[in-house]
């Protein structure tokens, strides 16, 4: 049982480098000319979209910047800064995350938005950022450059599959504000209210969790948790 563990961890470690872009819309794919790209540096990390939460949009790429499509529209895109600096020449390592900004963009089809910010140059200037992150959201066609607001508190994608109450609802499609519907539930009888889970669900989530969580690990840790996987 552990050996397909241990599988499914190398399969886990192959699937870090995931295909780009990030398509946030239904249905079939369109060209750039009919759609919103929305890039952003690999150390930014997104929170949500207009409220909504999108591990999708966390796609690992390496040293790669990330790119999302999106239908034209606005949106309010909440990201947070989260980089790891080595110390002690790589004897140990901090990871900083930021508290998430606010980042605003009104796209039209065909428009590239680039999400940035002043980055730091070594851990004290990434420390110094934690509570006051913040950035801007130009368009490359127009020059507009919007300032991000304060965001929200960081939470972390752990926290929201397993936390109490409510569980978030993930999908891969981000609809522009104007466009979102609240879909009100039928009420449930209580013999076909779904059993609480006792592990976390299968998908895209919980495999971005799992390699962030990996990525995170020491090689020290890492040797030994495939060593446990393999008892």
């Amino acid at each position: 049982m552990r050996s397909l563990f241990v599988v499914a961890v190398a399969c886990m470690l192959a699937a870090c480098a995931q295909r780009e872009p990030v398509k946030l819309y239904s249905g079939a794919e369109q060209s750039t000319g009919q759609i919103v790209v929305v890039e952003m540096p690999y150390t930014l990390e997104v929170l949500n979209i207009n409220g909504q939460p999108v591990p999708a949009a966390n796609s690992m790429t390496g040293n790669r910047d990330r790119k999302l499509h999106l239908q034209p529209g606005q949106y309010r895109i909440n990201a947070y800064y989260e980089d790891v600096y080595d110390i002690g020449g790589g004897l140990s390592h901090e990871v900083v995350r930021t508290r998430s900004a606010t980042f605003m963009i009104d796209g039209k089809a065909g428009d590239v938005w680039t999400l940035g910010f002043d980055a730091p140059e070594n851990l004290a200037e990434a420390q110094a950022m934690e509570d006051n992150f913040a950035g801007w959201a130009q368009n490359t066609r127009t020059g507009q450059r919007n300032p991000t607001e304060p965001g929200p508190a960081y939470v972390s994608l752990v926290g929201q599959l397993m936390g109490g109450g409510n569980s978030p609802t993930y999908s891969e499609e981000v609809k522009p504000l104007g466009a979102q519907v609240a879909a009100t539930p039928a009420p449930m009888a209580p013999s076909q209210a779904p059993a609480a889970q006792q592990t976390l669900p299968h998908s895209d989530a919980t495999l971005t969790t799992l390699q962030q969580l990996w990525l995170l690990l020491s090689p020290e840790s890492r040797k030994a948790f495939l060593q446990w996987a393999e008892e």
